[in-house]
């Protein structure tokens, strides 16, 4: 299974090597492989990634027969600068909604600035932004504070922020509809049979979380399913903290009590099947036979790295990237008068783990 980190490092060598390229004229000659990891300071294979992808889009180009890439003769410079500020912990989930975004911006000639942080109370977003024209910000899972929408709005440049559910007039947001998430995942395995339905929390109290719970909780009671304390399980994740480790410690206790008393398992997040698939595996409980696993997990392209592949909701995360660069193109051509809050809906992909 690819691991998140090593993509993550990829995706920052590749947006380094882009910058980079901006400065350079079509035509130009690459150094070889063994000159960029020492510029750049990453791994041969990190390099090789970075430059695959980059080629993918047609930035670089490698003649036939040779070995180094030159600079596409259709390459433009770069029309706008836009800073990513996001949460300094690997993510397949944010990392595939920031390379949405990163290709979105792509097509119109962007150039993005990686920055992460670990306190969000420390940032200091005047500077961050002072060589940036806009920002995507991906919070943490604490609430947006007064302090914070006040910290934004000081740079006078656009801002779109991501996932957490913000209602404000000058700042841009675009969410996933996470009560739909919760509201399908209880209809589904209902619908499959289960009527004892371990809700797995994956991730730290925030708003996404809560309102996925909301959901879950509001169909289970229509329903008549039950969803009382001993069907939520808490690993108490708090954040920066490790997801994938918490919900697997947090799990193997609950199946080292004995016989588990659920059928099937809801997890909001794709860390906690990983950690799911793991306890379960080393308590000889079979996928789906013994326990059905359904999960939230953005748009996952690990699903078929699993054994069974697992059924999930998803987005459409090209839509996502999309979405975010257009509400910044809309501000960046001087039309700020009223933000906009975006939506996506979750669809249902059925595999082999229900």
């Amino acid at each position: 299974m690819p691991r998140v980190q090593s993509e993550t490092k990829h995706f920052q060598a590749e947006i380094r090597l882009r910058e980079w390229i901006n400065t350079l004229t079509p035509g130009d000659v690459l150094p070889v492989v063994s000159d960029l990891t020492v510029r750049f300071n990453s791994s041969h294979g990190t390099i090789i990634r970075a430059l695959t992808a980059l080629a993918d889009e047609g930035l670089i180009v490698r003649p036939l027969g040779k070995k180094r890439y030159l600079i596409a003769e259709r390459f433009e410079r770069i029309s706008a600068r836009i800073c990513i500020l996001r949460p300094d912990y690997p993510s397949h989930e944010l990392y595939s909604m920031e390379r949405s975004i990163y290709k979105a911006g792509q097509k119109r000639n962007w150039t993005f600035t990686p920055h992460c942080f670990r306190n969000i109370s420390d940032l200091d977003l005047s500077r961050i932004m002072a060589k940036a024209d806009a920002l995507v910000f991906i919070p943490t899972a604490e609430i947006i504070s007064r302090e914070l929408i006040q910290g934004l709005l000081k740079p006078t440049r656009p801002v779109v922020v991501l996932l957490q559910h913000l209602k404000h007039p000058m700042i841009n947001n675009v969410c996933i509809d996470d009560f739909r998430i919760g509201e399908l995942a209880a209809k589904t395995l209902y619908d499959r049979g289960h009527r004892r339905i371990l809700f797995l929390k994956t991730e730290p109290d925030e708003t996404t979380m809560q309102e996925r719970f909301r959901g879950f909780r509001s169909v289970a009671e229509q329903l008549g399913i039950p969803t009382g304390n001993e069907l939520y399980l808490d690993t108490h994740l708090k954040a920066f903290e490790d997801s994938m480790d918490a919900s697997y410690r947090a799990l193997s206790a609950r199946l080292d009590r004995g016989k588990p008393d659920f059928s099937a398992i809801f997890a909001p997040s794709f860390s906690g099947v990983l950690a799911s698939y793991r306890a379960l595996r080393e308590h000889h409980l079979k996928v789906p036979e013994d326990i059905a696993i359904l999960a939230y997990s953005g748009e996952s392209n690990l699903a078929p790295y699993l054994t069974p592949p697992p059924s999930s909701l998803e987005i459409n995360t090209d839509e996502f990237g999309e979405y975010t660069v257009k509400l910044l193109e809309n501000a960046l051509s001087g039309n700020r008068e009223k933000a906009q809050q975006l939506t996506l809906t979750p669809k249902l992909v059925i595999r082999s783990s229900i």
